[in-house]
């Protein structure tokens, strides 16, 4: 008789983008600007894949149920925990991770950044923005100083418009857009974030760690702006900054917009 053949189960180990979630204390206020944000963007976290990072609380098990609630009512799903004891690990709790890292970045180049003036781009993305807008019947970005090269990686572009309720991640690099992207759209990158026609939806440069990040729109109607977890609504937003050519970027935990001209 022939021998049967086995059959093998395989195991192998793979690393996939998360957003991470790090509550603060005092957790109430935590809780209130994560509603205020949620008011703003109730699809925020939809169909997202969501760690929380508990290393700045310090919880029982029986506080941090609590808080899986809450979140739970708030639509969040978490898919696993970090900064929590592993012996804390059972049924009833997402799994506990271990060893996750946040994308690294050159210390010496993105001091140079955080430095850097509103008007500052980097060459590339002075030539790049100046030419797209000549296409558009602009001038483009003038009286802008050079600062440091990004590092480089894959950029994602996109020769479309995004439509309303596309969610587009690109966590190697940055994303551009030929286009505009619309109310419900969502643009999540590592790098930064381009958009040659109206941003109408939601943008999130650095979304991975990348404090250099930035994002940089022919026309300012965003839903939501962030920069490496740091976020701006649209009721945030300075009115003299809609409907403008803008830049965004990150300084001292706050995100900083200008206009482009």
């Amino acid at each position: 008789m022939p021998q049967a053949s086995s059959r093998h189960i395989r195991f192998r180990g793979r690393s996939f983008p998360v957003l991470t979630l790090e509550p603060e204390l005092p957790i109430e206020d935590w809780f209130e600007q994560l509603d205020g944000l949620l008011a703003q963007s109730p699809a925020f976290f939809a169909k997202k894949s969501i760690v929380i990072d508990l290393a700045k609380l310090t919880l029982e098990p029986s506080q941090l149920s609590e808080l899986l609630e809450n979140l739970s009512r708030r639509g969040i799903r978490v898919m696993g925990l970090s900064g929590v004891d592993p012996s804390w690990a059972s049924d009833e709790l997402p799994p506990i991770l271990a060893g996750g890292r946040a994308t690294p970045q050159p210390p010496a180049e993105a001091d140079s950044v955080k430095d850097a003036g509103p008007g500052s781009l980097t060459s590339s993305e002075e030539a790049a923005f100046k030419d797209i807008a000549k296409s558009l019947g602009s001038d483009g970005a003038t009286g802008v100083k050079s600062a440091a090269p990004a590092p480089s990686a894959a950029p994602l572009i996109l020769l479309e418009p995004v439509r309303s309720g596309q969610s587009i991640y690109h966590p190697e690099g940055d994303v551009t857009v030929i286009g505009s992207v619309a109310s419900g759209a969502e643009i999540m990158a590592g790098g930064s974030v381009h958009v040659y026609g109206t941003l109408r939806g939601r943008a999130m440069a650095g979304a991975y760690g990348e404090k250099r990040a930035r994002i940089f729109c022919r026309r300012l109607e965003a839903e939501l702006l962030s920069v490496c977890g740091v976020y701006l609504t649209a009721e945030e937003i300075s009115a003299n900054m809609q409907s403008q050519p803008i830049q965004a970027w990150l300084d001292n935990e706050t995100v900083k917009i200008a206009r482009l001209d």
